[in-house]
């Protein structure tokens, strides 16, 4: 592990500078000015702002057959217009992710987690501002290990997946969540399940649930909802 990020933080593969067209100017010239990079795992995209003080970190898991970029999309220049370190891992097919889905690979989470402290090697982290969102079967996966994630990010999204952890204890410390949804997903119930988990944990909670939004009309809520999530995300820290 300690190779790969030596190796990756010297080769610094540069792939393209974001390109934005935000109203705000302040705003657009801080996300024209992040850098995209290949790496550090095999698949994996991350956007680095200019400068080197400690910025914020969002981690964002795709979806079942998905890739990274399709996160980068949904994320990427609103949250690079804010200064925020922004990663999108792939499931790691190397470590049996043959798959592409997170949850169904359902590996630990210490992958991710040395994943994370590869890019710190390169751009520095403020790491009581980290945060993650998954989307879909990423969301799963979080949830899955929420206990083990939460020790790491201050806050989580869940968008459009998400089921009850295996493991019932509350996690410690403990990670204000955000669920965006939809109530006619057929697989509604068991998110619903999993906010009733960290209820009971006594969690900040933020229940965003849209009536009649089937799974493709939870995929579409994020855009008009993206900058208050992010708002919502900084407001939020250890």
């Amino acid at each position: 592990m300690a190779a790969a990020r030596a190796t990756w933080a010297a080769a610094a593969w540069v792939v393209a500078a974001a390109a934005v067209g935000l109203a705000d100017e302040p705003l657009a010239r801080a996300a024209a000015s992040a850098v995209r990079l290949a790496g550090p795992c095999a698949g994996c995209l991350a956007s680095l702002p200019s400068g080197t003080e400690p910025r914020p970190l969002l981690v964002l898991l795709h979806g079942d057959g998905e890739v990274p970029a399709t996160m980068m999309v949904a994320w990427e220049t609103a949250a690079a217009a804010r200064r925020i370190v922004v990663f999108a891992p792939a499931c790691p097919r190397d470590e049996g992710c043959t798959r592409g889905s997170w949850w169904k690979w359902d590996g630990a989470p210490a992958w991710l987690l040395g994943q994370v402290d590869a890019l710190a090697a390169v751009r520095s982290i403020d790491r009581t501002r980290a945060w993650i969102a998954g989307w879909s079967g990423g969301a799963t996966y979080v949830a899955w290990h929420t206990q083990e994630l939460e020790r790491a990010f201050a806050a989580i999204v869940l968008h459009g997946g998400g089921v009850r952890p295996r493991d019932e204890a509350c996690a410690t410390p403990r990670a204000a969540v955000y669920f965006l949804g939809g109530d006619a997903n057929p697989l509604h119930y068991l998110t619903d399940d999993l906010r009733a988990h960290y209820a009971v944990c006594g969690q900040e909670l933020t229940w965003n649930v849209i009536r009649g939004a089937d799974h493709a009309a939870e995929r579409a809520a994020l855009a008009p909802r993206r900058e208050a999530i992010l708002d919502w995300l900084e407001a939020h820290q250890r």
